[in-house]
């Protein structure tokens, strides 16, 4: 067995904490039922394609320029970056 520390924001520990005691389990029993629960339920198609498809955290205020890379490596991001900049530079 493997001992993993795992950082909650207070309101969601207390959450956890009481959810536990209501179930009468432990939070380390729920924290792995809702670990296996992630890892064993296949992906909706939403989640994986379409508009709700996954992007990089570091996208932030350039995902609108980076809106159509497919592959999420850097060198495709920089060039949808550098195209859409200079598309919207005045002439």
């Amino acid at each position: 067995m493997m001992k993993a520390t795992i950082e909650f924001d207070d309101a969601l520990y207390r959450r956890l904490k009481v959810e536990a005691v209501r179930r009468g389990r432990t939070v380390r029993d729920l924290v792995a039922e809702g670990v296996r629960h992630v890892l064993d339920t296949p992906a909706s198609p939403e989640a994986t394609t379409g508009t709700a498809a996954w992007r990089p955290a570091w996208f932030g205020s350039l995902g609108a320029y980076a809106a159509d890379v497919e592959d999420h490596s850097m060198r495709a991001v920089k060039r949808s970056i550098a195209s859409a900049r200079a598309s919207d530079r005045p002439r």
